[in-house]
């Protein structure tokens, strides 16, 4: 930090004497209550380097005629009893005062953003000072004018609101007729498996008894044939016999005649 003797060569604009430090401990009885302070013990740890900000700097205004140096005003410590305290005094010089005035400087920075800025950030900023020229409060005749658009746009909004309600239930409708549909196609197709495995099945077991059915039917055929012919050996002599009886019927209806013929004789001649 600065010492009291550098700070004494420093003399602020009115040219007044500044105050002379005495060297003793004992503080004088002109320094406010602010700056005494109680002596510190001497087993106590040196205190913490402390900063001190320099608020009595006057700031220049834009319309002073003389030079633009800031004059900084003198510090003098409360308490010379202790030179370690002294050496732990920081003293952090206050910003000079930009002479522009705050008008000049936010264009500039405007105008830096705008050309870090790129097209689209461009845009979007005319997009909003369109929307903000359009929010402006409008004409009487314009808020007329809005507000039949705003009764149109309403009744259009009812009618869409409407028909979107229309079209969720016709979709719940067809979701929870779907559902049921999609589970009977699940069970149709396990069925369809289940029906075509067991037609597989009858097939096959069909054409077993098919084979069988041909074995037996060559066993009974061949144990048929000499039945069938003993039984058309056995056609043939019922034929026969049955021409025997024919040939004796004729005979017999002969001999019945020829027997009328006689007895009609012997009476026509007994009337004689």
């Amino acid at each position: 930090g600065d010492s009291p003797s550098d700070a004494e060569g420093e003399v602020g604009p009115s040219g007044p004497e500044k105050p002379e430090v005495s060297e003793s401990s004992e503080l004088p009885g002109e320094l406010p209550a602010n700056l005494r302070r109680i002596p510190r013990p001497g087993s106590a740890r040196p205190a913490p380097p402390r900063v001190k900000r320099q608020d009595s700097v006057e700031a220049l205004t834009p319309d002073r005629t003389g030079s633009g140096k800031i004059v900084a005003s003198v510090i003098v410590d409360a308490q010379n009893s202790d030179n370690e305290d002294d050496s732990q005094f920081v003293v952090e010089a206050a910003p000079q005062l930009p002479e522009t005035s705050e008008l000049e400087v936010v264009p500039a920075v405007d105008m830096e953003a705008e050309e870090k800025h790129g097209g689209l950030v461009k845009k979007i900023l005319e997009t909003k000072k369109d929307y903000e020229k359009f929010q402006r409060a409008p004409r009487p005749g314009e808020k007329e004018k809005s507000l039949v658009f705003e009764a149109a746009w309403k009744k259009e909004k009812d009618i869409v609101s409407k028909e979107i309600e229309k079209l969720r239930v016709s979709i719940q409708t067809l979701c929870k007729s779907a559902l049921p549909l999609g589970k009977i196609m699940d069970y149709i197709q396990e069925d369809v498996d289940a029906m075509q495995n067991e037609l597989q099945l009858w097939h096959s077991e069909n054409k077993q008894h098919a084979e069988a059915l041909q074995k037996e039917q060559s066993i009974t055929d061949g144990a048929v044939e000499p039945l069938k012919a003993e039984l058309a050996e056995l056609e043939q002599l019922i034929k026969d016999q049955q021409d025997k009886i024919c040939a004796v019927k004729a005979n017999i209806l002969k001999n019945e005649e020829k027997i009328q013929k006689m007895v009609y004789s012997i009476n026509l001649s007994s009337r004689r």
